[in-house]
């Protein structure tokens, strides 16, 4: 009779019961919290996102001061006429320094023409710096009108402004209008979805890998295979490990529909927009697809290598896979129809998160879809049969360092 329920039922109660799976799946929440309830919170009180320290103007008339008071102020900031000479100009670049300031918007004789300054202490607050070159470039405008002797309603009418508004296009020709809040979000939501699945993936294949070397080591193993076989064991760890994240992702997924169906309107925010059934499904679905691939090979690297230290260098090759996808996550979220990010979104090893990308910013056609995961699950069979001779072969094997060369010849022995 078959060993494997009683190893997949052992291997699951002892990652449930571990430590690092209950921290782990207690943060979780905190992080769907994060990407449903909070931006709709931060957007309805920018306030709390700045330190509310003033802004420090010098130079462009009497009425530049209030105009740049008048357009900070949803962050909540006073503004603070200095002057113009060069040791005012000193001070307030300390205070802004020392963080008394937030900003020193700096604006010489000519200013109109040439433009100003703005002096940050950190350069990276992009609201403010876009509040505040809306009303210098505005002003230099008017400035430039009033210089020229045009009337001012001509002007107004010739320079008025035309708004440009975003309709996502959906499928059966369906049209969503949103704006840039919606696009920050679905940005933000959809890297925290590629971090839940780089994280957990790369967590339970290092864990499997991990747990055959230590039984390796220990010779742990070879009482364990005078009753079950080699393969049963393989399995049965995979197994058990992939039905505790299951359960890590049931909590999560029921959390973060609680929280957006339930709780955001109760509060009286927008949830971000995909946070829906249909794109947590494709969330747990390249999960369970990508810990299946990587979790066979780390447990077919855990068999073969020595000790720890020789798992992690045989890891590494594998290890990049997961990387590379993550450093150029900006790219695909900017381009998700880009030759690269649809061969990237079909290779295996790294179509779990290039494809979770693609489909939660713009779905890609059906038959791309459909070829990613039939090359997938083709992938996680193959990746599972190799690892499964190797596995035979190397996890009796000691005294000596594998090589990768010596890991294709198991591949071979029947």
């Amino acid at each position: 009779m078959t060993k494997l329920p009683a190893i997949i039922r052992h291997e699951f109660k002892l990652m449930t019961a571990n430590k690092t799976f209950v921290i782990l799946t207690a943060l979780g929440p905190f992080l769907i919290l994060a990407i449903t309830v909070l931006p709709g919170l931060l957007s309805m009180n920018p306030k709390a996102l700045s330190g509310g320290e003033p802004i420090a103007v010098s130079g462009g008339g009497p009425g530049m001061t209030a105009a740049i008071e008048a357009a900070s102020a949803f962050q909540g900031r006073a503004v603070e006429a200095v002057g113009t000479d060069a040791g005012s100009i000193a001070d307030a670049k300390r205070l802004v320094q020392s963080g008394r300031y937030a900003a020193l918007v700096s604006l010489a004789d000519g200013w109109e023409d040439s433009g100003g300054s703005l002096y940050t202490k950190t350069g990276t607050d992009a609201m403010l710096y876009a509040a505040v070159e809306r009303v210098v470039d505005e002003s230099a405008r008017q400035a430039r009108i009033r210089r020229s002797g045009v009337d001012p309603a001509v002007a107004r009418e010739l320079t008025r402004r035309v708004d440009l508004s975003i309709v996502k296009l959906g499928t059966g020709n369906t049209e969503k209008a949103g704006g840039e809040s919606d696009f920050v979000q679905t940005l933000f939501t959809a890297m925290s979805f590629v971090m839940l699945v780089y994280m957990t993936t790369l967590l339970y294949g290092q864990m499997i890998g991990r747990s055959v070397v230590t039984e390796k080591t220990s010779k742990t193993v070879e009482i364990m295979l005078s009753s079950v076989s080699p393969r049963e064991l393989m399995f049965g760890k995979i197994l058990g490990l992939g039905l505790a994240g299951l359960l890590q992702y049931g909590i999560w997924v029921s959390l973060a529909l609680a929280l957006s169906k339930l709780v955001a309107p109760l509060i009286g925010i927008a949830a971000p927009p995909v946070i829906e059934p249909a794109n947590l499904a494709w969330l747990v679905t390249f999960f369970v697809l990508a810990y299946f691939l990587y979790a066979s090979l780390y447990a077919a690297l855990g068999a073969a290598a020595e000790d720890e230290q020789h798992l992690g260098q045989l890891a590494w090759p594998v290890l990049a896979f997961l990387i590379v996808p993550l450093v150029m996550i900006s790219s695909f979220v900017s381009n998700p129809g880009s030759s690269l990010s649809v061969v990237l979104s079909i290779f295996p090893m790294t179509s779990p998160i290039v494809m979770l990308i693609r489909v939660l910013i713009a779905p890609p056609p059906a038959w791309q879809i459909a070829l990613c995961l039939g090359i997938l699950i083709a992938s996680v069979y193959a990746a599972a049969t190799a690892a499964a001779r190797i596995f035979r072969v190397g996890i009796l094997m000691g005294g000596k360092r594998a090589t990768f060369g010596e890991m294709l010849k198991w591949l071979r022995v029947r």
